[in-house]
């Protein structure tokens, strides 16, 4: 009788390496009782993360100092044994607490030349990022959550690092700017809810990707020759006397002055309020000559956020898709502008290129019509406008409304969802 060939222990080492590579770090560990062969496999594994599927319950929850041991004597196992290089390190598990094991960790880390470090606390106390962390010269990714950082004066940079991921840290804003500056090859930039950051002055030459998320009072960039894409979400209610809100000054115009290659800009929530703050010019001094995706999220009874919106439209010669959400849920008829404010202004206006429009959050109120019915006479390649009304919305009406509303694309369609 032939023995049986033990097919997938012949497999070549680095399809091995991606087979374990997809499983989770438990899974991984377990296919060390395949053979002896499959015995250390696991352990140069480049990928450790340590999740929700780290720890079984069986269907029976566990307690949470049982979970919490159980975890941290996995972790204590895994990068014990484990060996070669550590491409990431991620710790993402929704009950276990921010502990000192994490310092002996991070040490641990360090000193292997780790590459990505993702630390989601999700309950506890805010953990304190140790200053080992800091002795990572070789990462490339850092995200951090629900933690307090303190650079140390020693610190001279991330050299390698392109993307910082940030969400809930503590730092102040000379922290900030220093870690951001210190980081010549960030490429990707995400701020989340930092609750002790008001203002910020982002400096990095190579950024691409922004995104920012909290309270915004005051916000400004270095030149930024790379920068593809922002996302600014300004939770905050802003007060008109807040940021640059003086008579000869534009927070538009500050914010926009050092970004010449941005394609895609996206202003969530107060976003739009904040940068009507001041005098909001008819263009912009430098053209977004770029920018082929503007999304904002406004409310359409204020001239002045309208005004910053007009203004943003001109200045941008190649914009292709539009996508306004409305951000007051009930808007009240005020009658404060009509079309025949923009009847001539539309001329002047860059919606030439503009192909896709999408309106979010319509009720059907005055100035949304008027705002409607300007797209529409102003963009001669529009060849969608897709409109999404709220629940208090009089859809037929609406519909009435813009079935009779002349149309500078002969090919444009208006859809409802």
């Amino acid at each position: 009788m032939m023995e049986e060939v033990d097919r997938i222990s012949q497999l070549p080492g680095h399809i091995t390496e991606k087979i374990l590579s997809c499983l989770p770090i438990k899974d991984a560990v377990r296919t060390s009782i395949l053979s002896t062969k499959w015995r250390y496999k696991w352990s140069s594994v480049p990928q450790l993360v340590f999740d929700d599927q780290c720890t079984s319950t069986g269907g029976v929850p566990s307690l949470l100092s049982s979970l919490q041991e159980n975890l941290v004597k996995i972790i204590d196992e895994v990068l014990l044994l484990h060996t070669g290089p550590i491409q990431l390190f991620k710790l993402s598990h929704k009950k276990f607490c921010a502990l000192s094991n994490i310092d002996h960790w991070i040490l641990h880390l360090s000193r292997v030349s780790v590459k990505a470090i993702v630390l989601n606390i999700w309950k506890g106390q805010y953990y304190k990022i140790p200053t080992s962390l800091f002795n990572c010269h070789d990462l490339i990714i850092l995200e951090l959550s629900c933690s307090v950082m303190k650079i140390p004066s020693t610190f001279e940079g991330f050299k390698n690092l392109q993307t910082l991921y940030l969400f809930r840290v503590k730092l102040s804003s000379d922290e900030l700017e220093a870690l951001i500056s210190r980081c010549p090859l960030l490429k990707r930039l995400k701020l989340r809810k930092l609750e002790e950051i008001k203002q910020i002055n982002v400096k990095a030459g190579n950024l691409e990707w922004l995104e920012f998320e909290g309270a915004l009072q005051d916000v400004a960039f270095g030149v930024m020759n790379h920068l593809k894409s922002v996302k600014i979400d300004s939770f905050d209610h802003i007060d008109n006397r807040c940021g640059l809100g003086y008579a000869n000054s534009s927070n538009l115009h500050k914010l926009f002055r050092n970004l010449p290659k941005i394609q895609s800009l996206k202003l969530g929530n107060h976003s739009l309020k904040y940068l009507a703050i001041g005098n909001v010019p008819q263009t912009l001094p430098n053209e977004l000559v770029h920018l082929k995706f503007l999304f904002t999220c406004l409310d359409f009874n204020s001239v002045e956020e309208i005004l910053t919106v007009m203004c943003l439209i001109r200045s941008s010669p190649q914009l292709k898709h539009l996508d306004f959400q409305n951000r007051v849920r009930d808007q009240q008829t005020t009658g404060i502008w009509t079309m025949a404010d923009f009847r001539e202004d539309h001329r002047a206006c860059c919606l030439e290129r503009v192909q896709v429009v999408s309106m979010g959050g319509i009720s059907g109120s005055e100035p949304e019509l008027e705002f409607i019915k300007f797209l529409l006479i102003s963009s001669q390649n529009l060849q969608k406008m897709t409109i999404r009304p709220n629940s208090t919305s009089e859809e037929g009406k609406l519909l009435r409304e813009l079935l009779r509303s002349p149309r500078a694309s002969a090919q444009a369609e208006v859809i409802f969802l």
